[in-house]
């Protein structure tokens, strides 16, 4: 096989000179190690590799009780009860139900509520407004109504005068 020619410019005194440079040869490679390199795939998944399920399982551990209350009772023995005696939580989260349901009534709408059962404040209105806002409104609205029926005598008035002529 014939190495090509390539010739190399340099900035030294002696420009003119025909130095070559020859590239290295390949190495040689084995047809065995060849087809080895071919076998292997190229695509690997990212990532840890995920975990099989046994160890999965091994880590959870599920506990199943059942609470059974024996409750003393006037004769002097036992009972079973299944259901558990209520909590302070559980009283307060009652407590709550009623006030919300109590408000409701008063408000005369259904109340929003939180994840904890209280009234959602937004859903209560609880901005209070002052007196002089109060008054203001009214008097806004007593102005409406004048003007609209000012409005509507303008338009009989119109009428009438078109009638005529």
């Amino acid at each position: 096989m014939p190495y090509k020619e390539v010739y190399v410019a340099t900035d030294d005194e002696n420009e003119d000179s025909d130095e070559t440079i020859e590239p290295e040869p390949q190495p040689e490679i084995n047809k065995e190690t060849a087809e080895e390199k071919v076998l292997i795939p190229l695509n690997k998944k990212k990532g840890r590799p995920p975990k099989p399920i046994e160890e999965k399982l091994a880590k959870k551990t599920i506990i199943k009780e059942k609470l059974i209350y024996m409750i003393p009772n006037e004769s002097g023995g036992y009972t079973e009860v299944k259901n558990k005696q209520l909590t302070a939580r559980d009283m307060k989260k009652i407590e709550e139900k009623k006030k919300a349901d109590q408000m409701e009534i008063e408000l005369g709408k259904k109340l929003l509520r939180t994840k904890t059962g209280k009234v959602d404040k937004r859903s209560i209105g609880e901005k209070t407004r002052t007196p002089a806002q109060i008054a203001a409104t009214k008097a806004m609205l007593e102005a409406n109504v004048k003007r609209r029926a000012a409005q509507k005598e303008l338009k009989e008035l119109k009428k009438e005068l078109k009638l005529k002529q």
